[in-house]
């Protein structure tokens, strides 16, 4: 089933069953928020719920257990989610034929400023049939890269070292950064695929002694490539998105200084560093890390 959901997932031009089924999803819906990071300020700085797309890498880079990983440092975090969000509105209404009067596209950017940006465009069209599409993202007003988040998190690591369950301090090391798959692949396997292999060998000289690793090690190695691929569409896209709708709408807000201040949702007001490392990755650490 697994492999007939991705068949068809790609024959409709969706990478996966995920994306496809979001898709579909939105199509009954009138908001929909893609990523929403930990919140920046309201009500409490840093908290989040569950782990979500780059809090995986977090944790993962906290626990010692993600040294490599592949991707360009230079492209901008949330351009993947606006590009699916776009395309799933159109392709709602080219084979489906069912068409959502309003939009809501959120991106990589704090869950309160998510929420303020919800209750904007309803209170701005309270009553109305607009046909709109709001796309809140930073990717062109505030762009921010994986090299940031990259920096950020060795920074933080460093000022606060892990603990091992031995009360060790884990040593902080910057993560490395593969660009190219190919050369990603080629690290994969001479690192992992090729010891497996002599492993396996020396399982079936050995009357399968070795059977229980062997297995466990390979199925960890199968999974792991299961996700490069899962995820190779977004790692290595590069585009940024207009949200020129969203920007009117900050414009009209302005005209009450209260209510834009309490409803601020202007990707220019987040200072990435500051966000990151003061907020976003103590805030992952203190609610999502088990």
């Amino acid at each position: 089933m697994k492999e007939l959901g991705i068949r068809r997932a790609k024959l409709f031009g969706w990478p996966n069953t995920y994306v496809f089924t979001k898709a579909m999803g939105e199509m009954l819906l009138d908001t929909r928020e893609a990523i929403c990071r930990c919140v920046q300020s309201d009500p409490l700085p840093g908290w989040i719920e569950g782990t979500r797309t780059i809090d995986s890498v977090i944790i993962g880079y906290a626990k010692g257990k993600i040294t490599c990983f592949f991707g360009d440092l230079d492209n901008i975090m949330d351009v993947v989610r606006s590009l699916l969000r776009i395309r799933s509105h159109q392709q709602s209404t080219l084979i489906f034929g069912c068409y959502r009067s309003e939009t809501f596209l959120m991106m990589q950017v704090p869950g309160d400023m998510v929420v303020n940006a919800m209750m904007a465009t309803m209170a701005a069209h309270s009553g109305q049939q607009a046909e709109l599409v709001y796309h809140m993202s930073s990717s062109v007003r505030n762009p921010v890269t994986y090299a940031t988040l990259e920096h950020c998190g060795f920074r933080y690591f460093l000022a606060n070292p892990r603990v091992g369950r031995d009360g060790s301090v884990m040593p902080t090391k910057k993560l490395r950064f593969i660009k190219s798959m190919v050369v990603f692949r080629v690290f994969m396997t001479l690192r992992y695929k090729l010891p497996l292999e002599v492993m396996h060998l020396v399982n079936l000289l050995s009357c399968g002694l070795l059977a229980r690793g062997y297995n466990e090690l390979n199925r960890k190695y199968n999974f792991m490539m299961y996700l490069v691929d899962l995820y190779k569409p977004y790692v290595y896209f590069d585009g940024c998105f207009d949200d020129l709708n969203m920007e009117r709408l900050r414009m009209a807000m302005k005209k009450d200084d209260a209510e834009a201040r309490m409803f601020d949702f202007d990707p220019k007001h987040i200072d990435w560093e500051d966000y990151f490392c003061s907020i976003h990755i103590p805030g992952v650490m203190k609610y999502a890390f088990k």
